[in-house]
Formats: C-alpha cells, sequence, structure tokens
C-alpha cells in the first residue's frame, strides 16, 4: 500500500490514506498504476453495470420492455429521493413483481442523510428507497423471466444469480473459481476482483466490448442508459453524478461501498480502478480527480466546476468552521 492522500488540520498532517490504482489501456494493458494494481477487493456496488448485462443478453430487458431510464436506476446507488421511488416502482409493476418482493433491506435515504431530513413518514422503513433497491428489482425481473422461485431471487444457486456471476466473471475476465461468494450490505450475492480486472471491465463497457454480439449490445445499452441519465445511477452532490455530468457521453463510472470505484472512457478509450484501503469516502474523491489530472483527463480544474469540490474537500467542525482538508499526493507509475 501507498500513502495516497494526507488530511490536514491545520499545517499539521492528522491522518493518511492509503490506496491502489490500476489503468488500463483500449488494448486492456495496464499503463498506470499506484500501489498494488492486482489489490484483490470485494466490489460492493461497483459491479452494478455488469450485474444488469445479463438482464439484457437473455432478452428480459425487452420482454418487459424497460426504458433507458429504468435500466439506469438498474445499474445505480440512488439517493432514494422520490423520482427514484418512482422508476424503480415502474420496474417492479413491469415485470409483475412487487415491492414486498425486494429482499434489500430499508435504511434512511440518502438524499435526506445529505440535507440532515428527518423520516418523518417512513421514507427509512419503505425498501424501494434503499440505494440498491434499482438493481433488485433489476434481479426480480431476471429471476422471474428464468422462472426462479421469487423468494430465492438473491440465492446464490439461484438460475439468475449463478448466470450474474458467470456474466461478471468473463466480461472482467476472471476466474470465477477464484470468486469466492460474499452477501453485501443489501443482501445480495458479491464478489472479489483484482482492481486490474475492475478497470478492464470499465474500459469494455465505456466502448461497448464484448465477446459476442449479444453482449455488445447489451454494454451500449447500459453505457446508454448510465450516461444519458445519471441521476438515476446516483444523485446531487455525489462524485458519480458529477464525473458523468463532467464528460457527458463519454465517462461510465460506478461506486461501491468501503471506498472503491471504477470509471470507463470511450476518448481516450481506458478504464480506471481505485480502492481506499481503509474505506474511507472522504479520499476517494481527491484521489480519483488526481488521477485524472495525471492521465491528462483533466487539465485545469476551473474546467470542470462539478469536479473542483472533490479535489481539496475542507473539513470543518461541528460548528461548520474549516479546519483543514483532505490532498491527494501521489504520483502513478508507469505499467
Amino acid at each position: 500500500m501507498e500513502p495516497a492522500a494526507r488530511v490536514f488540520r491545520g499545517s499539521s498532517v492528522e491522518a493518511v490514506h492509503h490506496a491502489s490504482v490500476a489503468v488500463v489501456d483500449g488494448e486492456g494493458n495496464l499503463t498506470r498504476y499506484l500501489g498494488d494494481p492486482d489489490h484483490l477487493s470485494v466490489t460492493r456496488s461497483s459491479i452494478k453495470p455488469f450485474q444488469l448485462l445479463p438482464l439484457l443478453v437473455v432478452g428480459a430487458a425487452e420482454k418487459y420492455a424497460f426504458s433507458s431510464e429504468q435500466l439506469a436506476v438498474m445499474c445505480g446507488s440512488h439517493t432514494g429521493t422520490d423520482r427514484h421511488r418512482e422508476v424503480v416502482l415502474s420496474n417492479l409493476e413491469q415485470a409483475g413483481n412487487l415491492p414486498e418482493h425486494l429482499q434489500c433491506g430499508c435504511h434512511r435515504p440518502i438524499w435526506m442523510e445529505q440535507e440532515e431530513v428527518y423520516p418523518a413518514s417512513g421514507e427509512d422503513k419503505d425498501p424501494v428507497r434503499h440505494n440498491c433497491s434499482g438493481k433488485h428489482s433489476g434481479f426480480l425481473a431476471l429471476a422471474r423471466y428464468l422462472g426462479d422461485p421469487l423468494g430465492e431471487y438473491i440465492n446464490p444457486e439461484s438460475k439468475a444469480q449463478r448466470l450474474v456471476k458467470e456474466t461478471l466473471a468473463g466480461y472482467c475476465e476472471y476466474d470465477l473459481k477464484k470468486m469466492p461468494y460474499a452477501v453485501d450490505g443489501c443482501s445480495a450475492p458479491n464478489y472479489p476482483l483484482p482492481l486490474l480486472n475492475l478497470a478492464l471491465g470499465f474500459m469494455k463497457l465505456a466502448n461497448h466490448r464484448g465477446e459476442t454480439p449479444e453482449v455488445v449490445a447489451a454494454a451500449r445499452c447500459v453505457k446508454e442508459a448510465m450516461t444519458t441519465h445519471p441521476f438515476m445511477v446516483s444523485g446531487d452532490k455525489r462524485l458519480d453524478y458529477d464525473l458523468k455530468r463532467s464528460f457527458p457521453g463519454n465517462a461510465v463510472s460506478k461506486i461501491g461501498a468501503e471506498s472503491i470505484e471504477g470509471i470507463g472512457f470511450s476518448n481516450p478509450p481506458l478504464g480506471i480502478a481505485v480502492k481506499v484501503h481503509d474505506g474511507n469516502f472522504r479520499a476517494l474523491g481527491p484521489v480519483v480527480v488526481e488521477v485524472l489530472r495525471q492521465l491528462g483527463i483533466i487539465g485545469n480544474i476551473d474546467d470542470f466546476p462539478l469536479l473542483r469540490p472533490y479535489e481539496r474537500p475542507d473539513v470543518r467542525n461541528s460548528r461548520g468552521i474549516v479546519t483543514g482538508q483532505v490532498v491527494a499526493e501521489f504520483m502513478l507509475k508507469k505499467g
């Protein structure tokens, strides 16, 4: 592990965050890295775009007539706004499923946490507002299409989840036998990948690559959904939303819990995977922005106003007084 960001209180360093980064070119070759580009990390929500691919490949998305906006929320970690809830409910209805079928659990919607709003109408008890409800609505549609019992839709041995795992392994070009089952925060199956393979997957997604015409078409649909409807993938004041709006039509990105991020660009064609090893999100934005700067994707940060707040975010105390900053300090190595 290598230092990637320092947290300053005044002029003194108070904490240090270590990270690993892998960058691949359009041929899938490692070109830049920090720390261990082969670092094996549980992927959490960063793999949601790949978990959506089977729904398109087998024809379930066409059967249930899902729109691009509906597909976008299926690969998102949304903030639980009324609009997000409306789209997830439409996903369930079009596939003949119900909110009661969701097994993602409940939590205080992210937008309410951001705005410090109390859930006075039971929003924190509504599974449709869970940040992963979109993904689960897609899983339920796939399970129904394949004939799985709906109560078993997140069982790792179900037809749907076996297909999801096989697709993830194949698309990211990693041996599925090396991907032990783990339980995600939303109770769905999750798996580890080396950062190099995660970066490869995002490069392929951004450039709609695949081994078969069906996979190429599915990747194209996922990219279009994510870039056309970035709010459905994330929400206000969030890194993924601001990344995709800063590079419209060019970038796909997906964050995961414990500070992991995958990013793909079509121009230039490349893939990036970042993991902050202690799982702290406060270092992720500065590290991502610095990676993009060193790759020449970002020049003057003032030209990217949506990303400027992530470059050197302030640290504030309970009175809102600025006490320091989080500063990325590293140099990518050549692969």
